[in-house]
C-alpha cells in the first residue's frame, strides 16, 4: 500500500510542510491530492545538487543552489580579500540574501573610482545557466589576476558586480522541488479561480521529477511513433490510433477540467522595471506595479548606487543569442547613433561565438514593457544585454539520418549514445487519482533543451567568458597629466593639466547619457550621466577665483559612433595666488612666496576617478 504525503503550498515552496494527518489530502482548491511518498530517485545529476563539496574547488557539471552559491562566494571571498567584496543588497520574497561580489584590485583603487561592469543571472527561476555564467567568470577573474596579463590589466582599472542569483526563491524551488516556473514563488492568480497557484504541477509518482503524462484520449492529437515508441509525434489522419494527449505530470487541483493550470507564482521580474511599464492586461507578469518585487527593488536600488556602471550583461537561457537594446520601447524611436554603438559592440559576439544579437523590440506596441535594460539605459544611459545562453540540442547533436534535420529521434539517439538514456523517462505506467490509467515519462528538457546538460555545462560557461572580458575593457577610462606650470608674475601661477579619455566608449557611455535640460545658452543641466568634475586643491596658495571646481563637458571614446561630443582630450587651466612667506619679516622679505603644492582630482561617473599632483618651487 503507497502512504500517501499531502501536497501544500509550503511544501511546493521549498518550506517544511505541515505534519502528516490521518484526514484525506486536499489540494489548495479543495480537491483530494494523493500522491506517494516516495523517496526521490533524482533528476540526471541530482545526486550532485545535494552531495557534499568544496566551495574552494567547484566544478562546472552541476547546477548549484542558492546555498551553494554563498558557500562559494565566501569561499572565494576568503581566498581572494584584496580582491573581493560581499554585499547583501536586499532580500528575496522568502528571505534569501541577494548578494553581490565585487570584484577589483583594491590596491589600485576602489571599485567605485573605476568604470565597472555589472553581470547577473537566475531572474527567470528555470534559466539556470545564467547564473553558473556569473560564478564561471568569478572564477576566471580571481584565479588570473596576477597571471593572466588580460584578466590582471581589467581588475587594476576597472571592476566587475557579479549577482549570480537575482530570484534565489525561484532557482531553488527548480533545482529542489524540479518546479515548473519563470517567476518568484509570489502567489498570483492565473487561472481566475480566485486562489493564487491553486493548481500547480506536481510529482505524482514521487521520483523526484516533473515531467509529462500520456493520457489516452480518443480525441488526442499525438501518437506513439511506429519507429520509436517514446516519441509522442503528431496525429495525421492515416493514424488508427491509439491516441493521447500529453499534459505536464500533476492533477486538475482546482477542479476546472484543467490539468496544472495555476503554477507556483506568475510575476516575471524582468516586466517589472519602471521605465515603460504596463500593467496586466498589456504586460503579462508585470504586477501591480513597477518595483514591485523585493528583488527588482534591490537591483534598481544597485544600479542607482554605482554610477560607475557602464554595460549590464542580464543572463538569461535558452535560444544562443543575445537580445540587444532597443527594448520595451518603439524602436522607431531609439537613438540612431546608439543603435549603430551597440550594432557595433553585438558585432564582437557574433565574430567571436558565431551566435547573433537580435534587437529585444521589433513593433511600435507588441513588444516587452518594464525590462530591466530598458530601465538602465533611459534612466542612467547604460549599454544592457540579454544574453540567452545555450542554443539547445541543435547545437550539438548529430544529423544522423542525413536529412539535414535535427529530429527527436536524434535526440534519442545522442542521448542514448552519450549520456545512457539519462535525460529521458520512458513511459511508465501510473494510476492517476482522476484520470485513472496514464504514463508519466518523457525529457528532462529543464536539463536538455532549455539548460544544457551536466556534461556539456562548462563548455558553454566557457563560450562566453571572451566577451564578457572585451564588454569590460570596452568601457571609457579617464587618464590626467602631471600638473604644468607657467609662472605668469611674482605671485600667480597658471596650472594645467589634460584629461584624456583613453576608453572605447564615452564618458557619457551613449547619447542617452548625454541628454538633459539645454538651456538657451546651450549649457545642458542634470543630465541623464553627469559631467566631469576637477577639483583643484592648493597648498601655498588659493585659486585666483572660485574655488577650484570646475565642471566641464563629456570625452568621446575611440568609437565612431558618439557626435555628442568630438574630443577625447581636455586641458584644464587654473590661476594660482601663491601665498607669502609666514616667516618674511625673520628673514626680512614678508613677499617671499611659499612653495606651491597642487592637487588635482578628476571624477567621472562612467570613466573613473583619476589624481595628480605637482610642487613647484619659489624662486631663488
Amino acid at each position: 500500500m503507497i502512504m500517501l504525503a499531502t501536497v501544500t503550498l509550503l511544501a511546493l515552496a521549498g518550506c517544511t510542510p505541515p505534519a502528516e494527518s490521518s484526514a484525506s489530502p486536499q489540494g489548495r482548491g479543495g480537491t483530494t491530492v494523493p500522491i506517494p511518498a516516495a523517496a526521490p530517485t533524482g533528476l540526471p545529476g541530482q545526486a550532485s545538487i545535494e552531495a557534499p563539496f568544496d566551495p574552494a574547488t567547484p566544478t562546472w557539471n552541476r547546477y548549484h543552489t542558492h546555498a551553494q552559491t554563498i558557500a562559494i562566494l565566501e569561499s572565494y571571498h576568503a581566498r581572494y580579500p584584496q580582491l573581493t567584496r560581499l554585499d547583501t543588497i536586499g532580500s528575496s520574497i522568502h528571505g534569501h540574501p541577494l548578494v553581490v561580489m565585487e570584484i577589483t584590485n583594491r590596491e589600485t583603487g576602489p571599485a567605485a573610482e573605476k568604470p565597472a561592469i555589472y553581470l547577473d543571472g537566475g531572474i527567470h527561476a528555470q534559466e539556470l545557466t545564467a547564473s553558473e555564467v556569473v560564478l564561471y567568470t568569478m572564477d576566471h577573474l580571481l584565479t588570473g589576476h596576477g597571471t593572466d596579463p588580460r584578466v590582471t590589466e581589467l581588475l587594476d582599472t576597472r571592476a566587475f558586480y557579479l549577482h549570480p542569483k537575482v530570484n534565489p526563491a525561484g532557482s531553488d524551488l527548480v533545482l529542489r522541488e524540479d518546479q515548473w516556473m519563470r517567476s518568484t514563488p509570489r502567489p498570483v492568480d492565473e487561472n481566475g479561480d480566485g486562489i493564487p497557484d491553486s493548481d500547480p504541477p506536481m510529482d505524482l509518482d514521487g521520483d523526484g521529477r516533473i515531467l509529462q503524462m500520456r493520457i489516452p484520449d480518443p480525441d488526442g492529437n499525438r501518437v506513439a511513433d511506429a519507429d520509436d515508441p517514446r516519441i509522442m509525434r503528431p496525429r495525421t489522419e492515416d493514424d488508427t490510433g491509439p491516441f493521447y494527449r500529453v499534459e505536464r505530470e500533476g492533477i486538475d487541483g482546482n477542479g476546472d477540467g484543467r490539468i496544472a493550470s495555476d503554477g507556483i507564482g506568475g510575476s516575471d521580474m524582468n516586466r517589472n522595471f519602471p521605465y515603460n511599464w504596463a500593467p496586466l492586461y498589456r504586460q503579462p507578469g508585470s504586477y501591480n506595479f513597477p518595483l514591485s518585487e523585493p528583488e527588482t527593488w534591490a537591483l534598481a536600488n544597485f544600479v542607482n548606487d554605482h554610477p560607475n556602471i557602464t554595460q549590464i550583461i542580464h543572463g538569461h537561457t535558452s535560444g544562443g543569442f543575445i537580445y540587444r537594446l532597443p527594448s520595451a520601447s518603439n524602436p522607431a524611436t531609439f537613438d540612431t547613433v546608439d543603435l549603430a554603438l551597440i550594432e557595433d559592440l553585438g558585432a564582437w559576439y557574433t565574430e567571436d561565438t558565431g551566435r547573433p544579437v537580435i534587437p529585444s523590440a521589433t513593433d511600435p506596441v507588441d513588444h516587452r514593457y518594464g525590462t530591466f535594460i530598458s530601465f538602465a539605459y533611459f534612466a542612467s544611459g547604460i549599454v544592457g544585454w540579454v544574453p540567452e545562453y545555450w542554443p539547445g540540442p541543435a547545437s550539438w547533436v548529430p544529423d544522423a539520418t542525413g536529412d539535414g534535420r535535427i529530429t527527436e529521434a536524434d535526440w534519442h539517439r545522442a542521448n542514448d549514445e552519450r549520456f545512457g538514456g539519462a535525460y529521458f523517462t520512458d513511459w511508465t505506467p501510473f494510476d492517476h487519482p482522476q484520470l485513472g490509467p496514464v504514463e508519466i515519462g518523457g525529457w528532462h528538457t529543464k536539463y536538455w533543451s532549455q539548460n544544457p546538460p551536466y556534461e556539456l555545462l562548462e563548455e558553454e560557461l566557457r563560450t562566453q567568458l571572451p566577451w564578457i572580458l572585451e564588454m569590460a575593457a570596452r568601457s571609457p577610462l579617464v587618464t590626467v597629466s602631471e600638473p604644468r606650470f607657467e609662472v605668469l608674475d611674482d605671485t600667480r601661477v597658471a596650472v594645467e593639466v589634460t584629461v584624456t579619455n583613453t576608453g572605447w566608449l564615452a564618458t557619457h557611455l551613449t547619447r542617452r547619457g548625454a541628454e538633459g535640460n539645454v538651456q538657451p545658452d546651450g549649457e545642458v543641466r542634470d543630465p541623464v550621466v553627469p559631467a566631469p568634475l576637477a577639483v583643484l586643491e592648493v597648498g601655498g596658495g588659493r585659486p585666483e577665483s572660485g574655488n577650484g571646481r570646475i565642471r566641464f563637458g563629456h570625452l568621446a571614446g575611440s568609437n565612431p559612433h558618439t557626435n555628442s561630443v568630438s574630443e577625447q582630450s581636455r586641458t584644464l587651466r587654473w590661476i594660482v595666488v601663491r601665498s607669502g612667506d609666514a616667516d618674511g619679516a625673520a628673514t626680512g622679505n614678508a613677499s617671499a612666496p611659499r612653495d606651491l603644492h597642487v592637487h588635482i582630482t578628476i571624477s567621472t561617473a562612467k570613466g573613473g576617478t583619476v589624481r595628480t599632483e605637482g610642487r613647484l618651487q619659489p624662486p631663488e
